[in-house]
């Protein structure tokens, strides 16, 4: 599994693991408009049930060190795809309150895809091309984005919104089964002895930030970019349909166009920051674009089209652009053998911006009455992010300059 095809098969799979639990994380933001009149609740309410998904995986990422130690990161991602599989399962069939136990199931398992990815690719990426590695595998959040903004509207209109909640949970169960092929490789170092809770030093994800310079600047920086983007990925459909007047299919076709140009630009935010050799110089770059776009958000509300369009993909290119760098760096700054941990502790404050992210918008759309001026107002996030990433590359810069003096 050292060998290039083994990093290929890897990314292949961890990329396709990626983008499906994203897709279920997606299934009701995107299906908002009828399953919020089906279940009786508003739409801004969508933005609590994310907070939910994302609150339950910063607990799965702190206790993914157990997971992955007793298990493996094959069988972590099998459980993972598993448990969206049910949770989907249980929003189809169920009210309100199945859509909230089916919330936290997805996010209980989310938390564990990354972490396992990590371990798996930081053993299999050459240091030089680490970064884009980590990019391709990030992709996976805006394509299974993508495929919900594509697919899940049309799917709705034949299936109704519960039938295409179906649908996501029988590919879930499809790609579970299919994973086992990687058992043998990538679970071969599992210590089926390894308890699955154990705190202190090596316990948790969070122990790990503690361990390195720089992590737990670049977790603020996670959690603080992670807030904007599952935001603007939960209302961007909508947001155009109740306050740009756009039709839900072709709001969710424009939702979906920028999450495949955030996947796109993760590939070149990825070679930037190995080119540049600086992770951090690229993230504080997409921090300020990011803050740029969605300060023009309430002006874009009169602008035409094509407009609107163009201002949601340089938005999806910065905004959903960042995560592979920020894997990528906390791989680089994690202590020898400790990637899977460090990426499992980068996430738990990353998915706790998730869950402040989208439940502050939903308090504030509630007071202002507008999407465009909510995300407006929290600009001051991925801003303030870009200026943390900004002071701790000037850290390590002199830093290594008196190791060399």
């Amino acid at each position: 599994m050292k060998s290039a095809s083994g990093l290929a098969a890897a990314l292949v799979a961890t990329t396709g693991g990626q983008a499906l639990a994203t897709l279920a994380v997606y299934v009701l933001p995107v299906l908002a408009p009828a399953a919020t009149r089906d279940l009786g609740i508003a739409p801004h309410w969508i933005g609590y049930q994310v907070a939910l998904i994302y609150g339950a995986a910063s607990t799965g990422s702190v206790l993914s060190v157990g997971a992955l130690r007793r298990f493996g990161p094959a069988r972590c991602t099998q459980i993972a795809l598993a448990a969206a599989a049910a949770a989907c399962l249980a929003m189809a069939l169920g009210g309100v309150v199945a859509a909230a136990f089916g919330s936290v199931v997805i996010g209980l398992g989310y938390g564990l895809t990354n972490p396992a990815a990590s371990q798996v690719l930081t053993r299999l990426a050459p240091p030089s091309r680490r970064n884009m590695v980590f990019a391709v595998k990030q992709m996976g959040v805006p394509i299974g984005a993508a495929l919900a903004g594509f697919l899940l509207p049309g799917a709705s209109l034949v299936l109704g919104w519960r039938g295409a909640a179906l649908a996501v949970a029988v590919v879930l169960l499809g790609a579970t089964a299919a994973l086992g092929v990687f058992r043998p490789h990538w679970d071969a170092e599992r210590d089926r002895r390894f308890p699955l809770l154990r705190m202190g030093a090596g316990g948790s994800g969070i122990s790990a930030l503690r361990e390195r310079p720089g992590l737990a600047a670049l977790a603020a920086v996670g959690g603080l970019y992670s807030s904007i983007q599952l935001a603007f990925g939960a209302y961007a459909v909508t947001m155009l349909v109740e306050e740009f007047g756009w039709g839900p299919v072709a709001a969710g076709a424009a939702a979906a166009t920028t999450q495949v140009l955030g996947a796109v630009a993760r590939l070149a935010w990825g070679a930037a920051a190995d080119f540049w050799r600086s992770g951090l110089g690229v993230l504080a770059a997409i921090g300020f674009i990011s803050a740029l776009g969605v300060l023009a958000l309430p002006l874009a509300v009169h602008w035409p089209e094509a407009a609107v369009l163009a201002l949601f993909c340089a938005l999806g290119a910065s905004a959903a652009g960042w995560n592979g760098v920020l894997m990528a760096e906390a791989a680089r700054l994690a202590a020898p053998g400790r990637a899977g941990d460090a990426a499992g502790g980068v996430l738990a404050v990353t998915f706790g911006g998730v869950v402040a992210g989208p439940s502050v918008f939903a308090v504030v759309v509630g007071l202002m009455g507008s999407y465009a001026f909510a995300f407006a107002t929290l600009g001051v996030l991925p801003l303030a992010g870009a200026l943390v990433a900004l002071q701790t590359r000037r850290r390590e810069v002199r830093a290594e300059a008196a190791e060399r003096s």
